[in-house]
């Protein structure tokens, strides 16, 4: 019936016919979609559900609607691009038209436009500087336990220390061309069948991405700023007492269970945030598995709550 409804070209739908679209949304939201796959609740953002990929190609499969896209290109300065897309959401048995959704992305974006820039060794090439211990020479290691070629060089060398860190443009926009597209792609096609399917009132646009553009009918009360995850990680960090001495083994093993765990640093310090004593344990544990030789291992960390570790393997 809410097929047919949804498929129903006349001047208005019946009451019966609007309740049953949305019961049938609601239906396959509880017994066919999953939290944090198909949908999800953005901390801050309110606690209507956030509607996903997964959970619009649900959608669409359940209505019986295929997308089609019409895509823009524009060249901008640098190599930088953006894509505008319009996505037309067609009902299969019918052929009819059933609307149109926009969404649009540029590597002038912050996410794409830049990158996190680490010391790179003038030898071999690769990020794997860490600053020398005091009681070793101090200076500059490219460390081989981070696959560096194990090269020395003294504290004040511009070969290093006049190498951009942090925040820098990425000098090639060209690596994100796909993927604003393909976001660009999945934010128009969200969009639609939001606007299609009238579910507006059950989900929002997938705001993870930058897409707000939430219309409400009733006003919601400005969400409380949020402190970003750099920051709730410094604080964790300074809360535990790691001092400078410290500094460098914590980037290490951050970077370093990033790439066994095919993760972001963003998303290694977010799991840190959620499992404080798991991730301190397997911090102390690969310091002292790593340290090259009695004299380098560095203190534990403590004052954790006592929770076992799940996986030894996954260290928060």
């Amino acid at each position: 019936m809410t097929e047919q409804a949804l498929a129903k070209r006349e001047d208005r739908m019946s009451l019966e016919e609007v309740k049953g679209n949305v019961g049938l949304i609601q239906q396959v939201m509880k017994e066919v979609m999953h939290k944090g796959e198909h949908y999800g609740v953005i901390p801050g953002c309110g606690d209507k559900p956030t509607l996903l990929k997964p959970g619009a190609e649900k959608l669409c499969t359940t209505f019986r609607l295929s997308p089609t896209y019409d895509i823009s290109k524009t060249e901008l300065d640098r190599g930088h691009r953006e894509y505008e897309i319009v996505c037309t959401l067609t009902h299969i048995p019918t052929g009819q038209v059933f609307g149109q959704g926009v969404g649009s992305c540029s590597t002038m974006e912050s996410k794409y436009r830049y990158r996190d820039a680490r010391r790179k060794c003038p030898e071999c090439g690769n990020e794997s500087i860490i600053k020398g211990k005091a009681e070793y020479g101090g200076g500059w290691l490219c460390w081989a336990k981070k696959g560096g070629c194990g090269a020395k060089f003294e504290e004040g060398d511009p070969a290093i220390e006049d190498q951009d860190q942090g925040k820098v443009e990425n000098p090639d926009p060209a690596d994100q061309y796909n993927t604003v597209l393909k976001m660009a792609k999945k934010r128009a096609h969200v969009d639609a069948v939001l606007t299609v399917t009238a579910a507006s009132d059950l989900f929002t646009q997938d705001i993870e991405d930058g897409m707000n553009g939430r219309e409400d009918s009733q006003p919601r009360q400005a969400a409380k700023p949020q402190k970003d995850t750099d920051t709730l990680f410094e604080e964790m960090v300074q809360a535990k007492g790691i001092g400078d001495a410290m500094s460098p083994y914590l980037a290490e093993f951050i970077r370093e269970t990033a790439e066994t765990h095919e993760k972001t640093e963003e998303a290694v310090k977010k799991q840190a945030l959620q499992h404080k004593k798991r991730f301190w344990d397997g911090f102390n544990t690969w310091v002292k598995n790593t340290a090259s030789s009695p004299g380098d291992e560095a203190p534990p960390v403590t004052g954790a709550d006592d929770i076992p570790l799940e996986d030894a393997d996954v260290p928060y």
